[in-house]
């Protein structure tokens, strides 16, 4: 008899907590479901108010009005109220679903909670939603260094992840441990401790309650993107009453929400279809009326939905493996799925997003849209055909499709960002910008919208409010990836003589080559400055003025008493167009290079030797716009008088073989280092170049440059001047329509015409 009673989890090393002063009832109830299997050392909820709940203790604390309030407190403020080596942090959307997935091993680890699939890099663990911490952890983070830096577990899991491991022996869970443990954003591996998100909610909450639960959504929950997204998923699972119930309470606080009308429309026809127990019970569609007030007033008949259940749910795994990244597995469920239903629109919809992703724009059009035509009031298909127009260099039809979400979902702050990006793309500055300002306004701390619009207040010279945004990009992890290397603390600007300071290149070798003028700037005011550079450039930064060492990226860096980027300098300087460091040269090469250079130059003595270069990296994401094919600067091997060199690094070299006429450049032999470059344009008398680094060590150089910029150029280059501040032997030729080499080259030829007749 004894062992078929069921047995409670016993966790007494472990606080369950829930921090929440805004959605109480909601906090409770979470604390209860973690509570239904699971005896723990302590239950503990902090809140604002004095409650009596059985088996919780409350403490009383200062309101939290905002998710930074929450993160702070989180960070600094948790530590007095934990005794126990562990406590499980759970919010009201997140919370112990599975006591038999608890493992002892996740007691070994200082954090877990579930992975944030989206990044690549090593540091995915993890969400702080639901997640577990060991005292040591709350003492460690009470380390003076560590300041909140966004949200409170990207602070811990990515910000100073490296500081927790290296100095406080913080052990972070490895990912196949993290995944038992909570799912979040990505689909579930069998059946975790725990989960996070309001949109997981038709995962693990039975439809019945969670039609109950709509009441208790606070105005901002139903305005929020995560409802709607929790109504989307319950449509895809075929839970109409739920959804129904979803887009209602959506309704209530936002009563114009086209999306959400159309949510309302679909859920309740096919919840009319679904047999009513009797006249005077509610009505399926989760109206809240008696059916015989409602469908049941319709005639509509009692049948089944027309949906198959396994087919949603198929599909509903789909965009689920999709989300993780594997295109090629979501896209034969699509297939399998439209060979079932051909009309079905998001199976439609999402394989025209796998083909965009693989870049074959004439393959996902077709499907986006019609996957549009077929939900005209989804705002997220709309966006994503957007997307799908940009890439094919179709701008003002991507920017009506982003306008068509935004009339559709006016806080979309994605589809905000978007549209600015798109209008950039036409020089339509201003209106980026406003663009960018409102999805930041959505969302203040969408990175990528608030470093998108330091680009556009840059690019209009807008530089104060532009380079305090421009930090922004630290957050991302394609530009952030390498702070967490560097302990720090950042210089701030303040007094560095006779200390060390470490400076990191950043990005591509352009802005590296640009940005380490400021390393000057820094040892004039006392400091020692180290320069951690790409192995590309360790030589050309070595002969930087005042740079007292200069390392590898790839060596682990000395001792140092503050270090920063070197693309933040900028903001640090207060720098303005008119305090642009700009005496050039800042670089030099050495002598011996340079006599090799002369030596290859030499048979051009009688000549204007120029340089070419055309093609950036492939890699960069306006490549197919700054770079152009060789032939297209064909009419510039027609002017007289000039012996061609090609500096051009890469693929794109292999084109002088099939312009006639530059079969007789001097080409670039493919291993050439870049020092050895960077010496041949010293020895030449002009470089003309496509917007790529050769354009910057030719301007760090101070040798005379002829720049050939895209009718929407990178941010540098500002609008509507032919010099550069930064670079004083540059000349800027602009593109005066999109895609307008033919002009650009017309341009150069004459003036090179001009040039070599003299």
């Amino acid at each position: 008899m004894l062992d078929t009673l069921h047995r409670m989890l016993e966790l007494p090393q472990v606080t369950l907590c829930c921090i929440d002063t805004i959605h109480h009832a909601l906090a409770l109830r979470a604390l209860r479901c973690s509570m239904r299997e699971i005896s723990f050392g302590r239950t503990l909820f902090l809140t604002d108010r004095s409650l009596e709940e059985a088996g919780i203790e409350t403490r009383v604390i200062e309101p939290l009005v905002s998710r930074e309030a929450y993160s702070q407190f989180v960070l600094k403020s948790l530590l007095p109220h934990i005794d126990t080596s562990h406590v499980l942090l759970i919010q009201w959307d997140g919370y112990a679903i599975n006591p038999a997935a608890w493992r002892d091993e996740f007691l070994e680890c200082d954090y877990i909670g579930a992975t944030w699939f989206w990044h690549s890099d090593a540091m995915r663990v993890g969400n702080g939603g639901f997640s577990l911490r060991s005292r040591k952890l709350l003492v460690a983070l009470q380390d003076s260094r560590i300041a909140l830096a966004g949200p409170e577990d990207e602070t811990i899991g990515r910000s100073f992840r490296p500081l927790l491991e290296r100095e406080h022996g913080i052990r972070f869970a490895p990912e196949p441990l993290a995944d038992g443990f909570a799912f979040e954003a990505a689909y579930p591996i069998g059946k975790p401790f725990g989960f996070h998100g309001l949109f997981n909610f038709c995962r693990v909450v039975p439809a019945e309650e969670l039609i109950e639960l709509t009441v208790h959504f606070t105005p901002d929950i139903a305005r929020s993107p995560q409802l709607a997204q929790l109504g989307r998923n319950c449509l895809a699972m075929g839970l109409w009453r739920a959804a129904a119930a979803i887009f209602q309470r959506i309704l209530d606080e936002t009563p114009h929400d086209a999306a959400a009308a159309g949510g309302l429309s679909t859920a309740s026809a096919n919840a009319a279809r679904l047999p009513p127990a009797g006249r005077n019970d509610p009505c399926p569609c989760g109206s809240g009326k008696r059916y015989k007030h409602c469908h049941g007033a319709t005639g509509v008949p009692s049948q089944r939905p027309v949906s198959e259940p396994v087919v949603e749910k198929r599909l509903a795994h789909a965009v689920s493996v999709h989300q993780r990244g594997d295109a090629a597995a979501a896209e034969a469920i699509y297939r399998e799925v439209l060979g079932i239903s051909p009309g079905h629109a998001v199976a439609m919809h999402y394989l025209g997003v796998v083909e965009y992703q693989r870049g074959d724009c004439t393959k996902a059009l077709p499907l986006l849209e019609r996957s549009v035509a077929s939900v005209p009031a989804e705002p997220e298909f709309k966006n994503n055909l957007g997307l799908a127009y940009a890439a094919c260099d179709r701008e003002r039809d991507a920017i009506a499709a982003y306008r068509a979400a935004l009339t559709l979902k006016p806080d979309h702050a994605v589809a905000w960002n978007n549209l600015g990006l798109a209008l950039q793309s036409i020089n339509e500055v201003d209106s980026a910008i406003a663009a960018f300002r409102r999805a930041c306004e959505i969302t203040p701390t969408f990175a990528q919208a608030r470093w998108n619009l330091s680009l556009a207040l840059l690019l209009e010279g807008k530089f104060a409010e532009g380079w305090r945004e421009y930090d922004w990009r630290l957050s991302l992890p394609e530009l952030g990836k390498d702070r967490h290397r560097y302990a720090g603390p950042p210089w701030d600007g303040t007094e560095i003589s006779g200390k060390t300071l470490l400076l990191y290149a950043e990005q591509g070798l352009g802005d590296a080559v640009q940005f380490v003028r400021y390393a000057s700037v820094v040892a004039r005011l006392g400091a020692r400055v180290l320069v951690h550079a790409p192995d590309a450039l360790c030589g050309l930064f070595a002969s930087v003025p005042d740079v007292a060492e200069v390392l590898s990226v790839s060596a682990e860096p000395p001792r140092y008493d503050a270090d920063l980027a070197l693309m933040s300098l900028p903001r640090v300087f207060g720098t303005t167009l008119d305090t642009i460091p700009c005496d050039v040269p800042y670089m030099d090469v050495s002598m011996e290079r340079r006599h090799r250079a002369r030596e290859k130059l030499a048979l051009g003595r009688t000549l204007l030797k120029v340089g070419l270069a055309w093609a950036g990296s492939k890699a960069h994401t306006n490549d197919r716009n700054r770079s152009c094919r060789l032939s297209m600067l064909a009419p510039l091997f027609e002017v007289p008088g000039v012996a061609w060199y090609s500096l051009q690094h890469g693929d794109a070299a292999a084109q002088i073989a099939s312009v006639q006429g530059a079969t007789a450049m001097a080409p670039l032999l493919p291993d050439v280092s870049l020092d050895d470059t960077a010496a041949l344009i010293a020895e030449l008398d002009l470089i003309i170049s496509v917007d790529t680094s050769i354009v910057h060590i030719a301007g760090a150089l101070a040798r005379p440059c002829w720049v050939l910029l895209p009718f929407a150029p990178d941010w540098r280059w500002l609008l509507g001047r032919d010099d550069s501040p930064w670079y004083p032997t540059l000349k800027l030729f602009r593109q005066p329509a999109m895609r307008d080499w033919e002009s650009v080259v017309a341009q150069v030829a004459a003036q090179l015409r001009s040039l070599a007749s003299h």
